[in-house]
């Protein structure tokens, strides 16, 4: 029997890596025997066969390393966007010395990596050269029959919204600027919500979203994301880079047209017509918000909703990933 132990990077909480961890459990242990503890005597206790780690640059993740290898326990590592090119950049200098003394010793002695995108894919390829040991399965999203989606009068103009941490690495108080300075975007509505991860960069955009009569930071969004983003049509994240982007699933669910930077790992939502992958700057924004308000009618129609939930429940729905997941285990003791 499959004995599983998540362990990660980050503290659990609501948001990014302990989201995503969470939800995968979730969904996991009507499987298969799993336990959630970044405890070293959890880990002792517990005896697991497989360790499946979350994240990268924690020295207690190289700790349960070492004892998987020690114990002959299985190990599969999940860097969640960690070595991406923006986020391996932070702090570069400290990032180099760990990859080369430990974090990357991690990944070539690893049983299985998985990523989440083919962005993520290719960028750890440059790193460690080895194609057959990384697989690629995308976030997903527990998927609930929606109810209360808003009707709009077709007269009313759009309503955007931004949701996702406030952090430089989203690019945000570049759409701010844009939002604030055009004269067309200032007769449209931004609504801005993210917990403050950097709040020295949101106290340089303070001040421009109070002066703004365009734009509100309502703070962040720790529940009934869906009832709250429903009241919106269309989900903007100008984020620089993103190893997936889970907001983008949150959004979708919720009824909304995404746009995003035409960086992100998102060119099929332009292929099944559910949103725009684009510049970020002003004339490419003005461009785009000037074909939807012809075409909102349809953006609005319970019919657009059906489709993005079809597509949500076909190609991110929890459920069938977990499988996906579950196989992925079995395979390392074949």
């Amino acid at each position: 029997m499959i004995k599983v132990l998540f362990v990660s990077s980050e503290k659990s909480n609501k948001f990014g890596v302990s989201k995503v961890v969470n939800s995968l459990k979730k969904n996991l242990q009507k499987k298969v025997k799993l336990k959630f503890s970044n405890s070293i005597i959890n880990f002792i206790k517990y005896k697991p066969n497989l360790i499946h780690i979350h994240g990268c640059w924690n020295l207690k993740l190289l700790l349960f390393f070492l004892i998987s290898k020690l114990i002959s326990a299985k190990v599969i590592i999940s860097p969640h966007g960690m070595i991406n090119p923006i986020s391996f950049n932070q702090k570069r200098t400290k990032k180099l010395i760990g990859w080369y003394i430990y974090q990357k010793l991690m990944f070539l002695n690893s049983d299985l990596i998985i990523v989440n995108s083919s962005i993520e894919k290719k960028n750890l390829q440059y790193r460690i050269k080895n194609k057959g040991k990384i697989h690629v399965i995308p976030h997903g999203i527990d998927i609930k029959p929606k109810k209360n989606i808003i009707k709009f009068s077709l007269k009313s103009k759009l309503r955007f919204v931004f949701f996702s941490r406030i952090h430089p690495s989203k690019n945000i108080e570049k759409l701010i600027n844009i939002w604030t300075k055009n004269r067309f975007l200032k007769n449209f509505n931004l609504s801005i919500y993210g917990e403050i991860t950097d709040h020295k960069y949101f106290f340089k955009i303070k001040n421009k979203i109070l002066n703004a009569a365009n734009i509100k930071y309502h703070g962040p969004l720790y529940s009934n994301n869906h009832l709250v983003l429903s009241k919106y049509d269309v989900f903007l994240l100008p984020s620089k880079s993103e190893n997936f982007g889970l907001v983008v699933l949150e959004a979708m669910s919720s009824g909304l047209y995404i746009l995003l930077n035409k960086k992100l790992p998102w060119k099929i939502l332009e292929t099944k017509g559910f949103g725009k992958l684009i510049d970020i700057n002003s004339s490419t924004l003005v461009k785009e918000v000037k074909k939807l308000e012809l075409i909102k009618g349809k953006i609005r129609n319970k019919e657009f909703k059906k489709k993005l939930l079809q597509f949500l429940k076909k190609n991110y729905d929890w459920k069938k990933l977990s499988n996906i997941y579950l196989s992925k285990y079995k395979s390392i003791f074949n």
